[in-house]
Order: C-alpha cells, then structure tokens, then sequence
C-alpha cells in the first residue's frame, strides 16, 4: 500500500521505491528493526484484510505485527501444517533430517514415447534437406541459365498462342 518493496539478505535489508523505481537513501540498513523474524527470510507477503506482514523461511513462518513492530507470540510455526494441511511430521522429520534452508527442486518428466522424439529430430532434418535441395538447384538454374527444353517448350507454347 505504500509502495515499497524491501529486500532482505543476511542481517541487513534494503527498501526499494516502486514510483521512483530506486532503492531509498540510508539503506541497508540491520534487521533488528524487524524484532523475531529470521536473518535472511526467503520471502515475505502482507496480508490486505489484516494488514500482517507474514515472513516465511524453510518451512516456518512467522507473523509480524506492522503496527508494533513485532512478531507475534507463539511464531515461527509450520507452513505445512498452517497453509498446506499436512498433519503431523513427515519421514524426513521423524529421521531427523532438514533440508538446508535453500534447497534448488529440479523435477524431470519423461513421459513422452521415443517414436514422438525421434519424429520430432526426423522431420526438421527432412525439411532441413529439402531447403538444402531447392537452394541448390536455384543456384545451378542461375549459374547454367534455363534448360533447353525448358526453352524449347516455352517457343513452341509461343506459336499455338
């Protein structure tokens, strides 16, 4: 609503002017203006019908209260619990194992036949030849000029017309 956009690395962060489109003078400046919230929070929204700012990091979240300045009580809690539904821990918690806080997800999907990948090379080299054929003969045409035949035919057209 005030047209701002803060960024947050490590223990300081910075605010940007969506009007004038630059970062404001006198920043960074440290986050413990934002007492509660993690250092380096991965994102962060604020919600328009109760004007909290939620900061979210791994797979917590906390709520903090613009008005004071201050994360609520009883935060972080779990994103999976609060917003996906998830109850209780996963395998990966009961093992005791958390992923880092910044974690890359690269999903491949393999699901297309290899006659569809195999049509989908041969057809562009197909076209490609052609191209390669009709470049060819355009260039001989110019470089040998019109058949005789071709000539030939054209003359005798001439005389029927």
């Amino acid at each position: 609503d005030v047209g701002k956009t803060y960024f947050f690395k490590g223990d300081r962060y910075w605010r940007y002017s969506e009007e004038m489109k630059t970062m404001d003078p006198g920043y960074p400046k440290p986050i413990t203006i934002w007492k509660g919230i993690p250092e380096s929070p991965q994102g962060a929204f604020v919600h328009k019908e109760n004007g909290f700012t939620y900061f979210y990091k791994g797979k917590e979240y906390w709520k903090f209260n613009n008005q004071i300045l201050k994360v609520e009580p009883g935060y972080p809690r779990s994103i999976l619990k609060d917003f996906m539904g998830c109850d209780g821990p996963t395998d990966r918690d009961k093992e005791g194992l958390s992923p880092p806080d910044d974690v890359d997800i690269v999903i491949k999907l393999d699901n297309t036949a290899s006659t569809v990948k195999a049509i989908a090379i041969v057809i562009p080299c197909i076209l490609a030849l052609c191209l390669l054929v009709l470049v060819y003969t355009v260039f001989q045409f110019k470089r040998k000029g019109t058949p005789r035949h071709i000539l030939y035919c054209k003359r005798s057209m001439q005389e029927w017309v």
